[in-house]
């Protein structure tokens, strides 16, 4: 029984799917220091939520709900029209792969929200930020621990 949904699955789905280059981060503010070259996408767990639907007797039911991120990360040296231009793009591209994708287990994917997170002048990177949530039933079988 898997509890947490495996975000790799996300991952090889953007390498395949777009030609946008997917990088690794260890956190949010590991993509935050990081200066880009070429726009990078960065996939990163958001939140958890189990919520007990039902219970039979030896066994509880949960609806697990997971969200994620898709850190769209481009070089810019300032906020301008054609920064705008590439951050549209990139992001329906984003939306348009993993929205409605599914895997076995889970329902298909959701798009929550976007937005933009940061214009670093430091990194000389704007990071838009697209959330999406994917859900699964669990059933949990209790035991005794003597």
């Amino acid at each position: 029984m898997e509890f947490n949904f495996d975000l790799n699955h996300v991952e090889n789905l953007l390498k395949t799917e777009s030609d946008i280059h997917v990088g690794f981060a260890a956190d949010f503010n590991d993509v935050r220091s990081r200066s880009a070259q070429v726009a990078t996408l960065f996939v990163l767990p958001l939140d958890e939520q189990f919520t007990e639907s039902e219970s039979v007797n030896g066994q509880d039911e949960y609806l697990a709900k997971e969200m994620f991120g898709v850190m769209i990360l481009i070089p810019v040296i300032a906020a301008n029209e054609e920064a705008d231009e590439q951050i549209k793009r990139l992001r329906n591209d984003v939306k348009s792969i993993l929205a409605g994708a599914t895997f076995t287990g889970y329902q298909p994917i959701k798009l929550n929200r976007g937005r933009v997170v940061e214009l670093n002048k430091d990194t000389g990177n704007l990071i838009y930020q697209c959330q999406f949530s994917i859900e699964s039933n669990l059933t949990v079988t209790t035991r005794v621990i003597t």
